[in-house]
């Protein structure tokens, strides 16, 4: 029977593995022969490992003198301990298996009661010079069944059983290039990371400086690989509660208040104040808290019409009632709080715009200008450029993603004023809307965080209904309900009611 020799029991236990545990696992002393074959000698300076397949020796590494290695000629690429894949407990999950760099590393593990442990056959792979471990040239399927990682496709099958893999190996760019090419090699959905006590690079020199209870501490927190798409509670940074702002009404507040990255949706039937309502939140907005908006609408001139109307309401007086000095005041507020995204403002430049240019001159506003909202009225005036097959529905979602990732890249709250479908006034025939009516899709309503409805029931009364239709923060944002403000035709401002006129809810979207 082959046998540990006492050279070799010393110098085992020097390094926390008994004799016992190294005979179990096959290990044996050895010498060189005459013929320099290496035969099992209790007196030899040769440590052999064998490396078996279903109970077969099949190939066998030498240990020699002054830490020289080299392998049987002719033998199996495989793993060390290779018959362990086998484990039922690896098939159905209730263990993983451990792969470590070397041999005395999983013998590390295994004395310390983890049978279910492997090594590659020689090591690490070196690190190229001027690049990371990370840095992997592309597989070649073509080469796998030879070359560096031959021992892993000649147990492909085997592998392909197993649920969970531990990835022990070495703590240094060697190792961890080892680490990435098994993990591209079995999924980082099935592999596991261990992190080791600082100043060990290995589980061996766990072992060896902090004992088995150190060994089995590391194995047992060993952690997921990170998955892209795939995380845990765990893994995700403290995020900051969300900071909603006044839209400038007590009693609307209740039910809708503005946040950083939202995408708010405006509907309601042409001449009922949708357009006025949205300016007046810019103007709150800007008031209340220094937020800078950049506004598209391409319906209506910015010179005379909207900054007569915006006039009207940053001075709070009829525009015939302003003087020069005033309305030279009004204008500079203007400038401090709201660009324009247009063209030319000079009216000779005709250009269609669409999504993408939209987009990047908001991108452009938020790093010259700071803009805190982008406001989009109406949503018809943009060129929609569907691509090829793309339906009209399938181009509002994929537009609305753009949109809302825009918005969260830069904390920009983006307000869009959408007009309901022609079938809502048809045969002159009146309902009220709903998110559902905007033109061209249901991703209107099912997308956005506030979905508001602007209705003017007696178009003769100065007063607004503001059904707040959809609320998807509730309740840091609001809440659904209705709210009737007062609408002053001078000033173009809305203010509350003095009964504050809310309403319970009864309405569909």
């Amino acid at each position: 029977m082959n046998a540990i020799g006492k050279l070799h029991a010393k110098w085992l236990e020097n390094r926390g593995i008994s004799a016992e545990t190294a005979v179990r696992s096959g290990i044996f002393t050895a010498e060189r022969a005459e013929s320099g074959e290496v035969i099992p000698s209790d007196r030899g300076n040769i440590l052999v490992f064998p490396f078996a397949e279903r109970g077969r020796i099949v190939a066998e590494k030498y240990r020699g003198p002054e830490k020289r290695f080299w392998q049987r000629a002719g033998g199996r690429r495989t793993f060390w301990n290779a018959d362990a894949i086998d484990d039922p407990a690896l098939e159905d999950g209730r263990q993983a298996l451990i792969i470590t760099e070397g041999e005395m590393d999983a013998l590390s593990a295994i004395e310390c009661g983890f049978p279910l442990t492997v090594s590659v056959p020689d090591g690490a792979p070196p690190v190229p010079e001027g690049r990371t471990p990370d840095d992997l040239d592309p597989i070649d399927p073509n080469a796998e069944g030879a070359g560096k990682f031959e021992f892993m496709w000649n147990n492909r099958e085997r592998l392909k059983a197993v649920k969970r893999f531990i990835i022990a190996v070495d703590n240094d760019p060697p190792g961890q290039r080892l680490a990435a090419e098994l993990v591209r090699r079995l999924s980082a959905s099935r592999c596991l990371f261990v992190s080791y006590p600082d100043g060990c690079k290995d589980l061996n020199d766990v072992l060896v400086k902090h004992g088995a209870e150190a060994v089995a501490t590391v194995l047992n927190g060993a952690r997921p690989y990170p998955v892209r798409g795939l995380y845990r509670l765990s893994e995700y940074p403290e995020g900051r509660e969300i900071e909603a702002y006044s839209v400038g009404w007590e009693t609307v507040d209740k039910h809708c208040k503005v946040f950083p990255g939202e995408f708010m949706v405006v509907i309601g039937i042409p001449g009922h104040g949708k357009s006025a309502f949205v300016l007046n939140i810019v103007v709150n907005l800007a008031e209340r808290y220094g937020w800078r908006t950049a506004l598209f609408s391409p319906e209506m001139p910015v010179v005379p019409h909207l900054r007569d109307t915006l006039r009207r309401m940053v001075m709070r007086r009829g525009l015939e009632a302003l003087t020069v000095t005033e309305r030279r005041r009004a204008d500079e507020w203007i400038d401090a709080s709201i660009v324009f995204i247009d063209a030319d403002p000079t009216g000779r430049v005709d250009q269609d715009f669409d999504l993408d240019w939209l987009i990047d001159r908001a991108t452009d506003a938020v790093l010259r200008d700071g803009i805190r909202m982008l406001v989009i009225d109406p949503w018809n005036e943009l060129e929609h450029a569907r691509r090829a097959n793309e339906s009209y529905t399938e181009y509002v979602g994929r537009a609305i993603r753009a949109l809302k990732r825009f918005g969260k890249l830069y904390g920009v709250a983006i307000v869009v004023v959408v007009h309901p479908t022609k079938e809502v006034g048809k045969d002159g025939k009146s309902r009220p809307v709903t998110l559902y009516d905007a033109d061209g899709s249901a991703h209107w309503f099912n997308k956005c965080d506030h979905g508001l409805v602007i209705d003017r029931p007696d178009p003769t009364a100065n007063e607004t209904l503001v059904r707040v239709s959809k609320v998807k923060f509730v309740p840091e944002t609001g809440e659904r309900g209705a709210v009737r403000l007062a609408f002053d035709r001078t000033t173009r401002r809305f203010e509350m009611l003095a009964h504050a006129g809310q309403e319970a809810f009864a309405m569909t979207a």
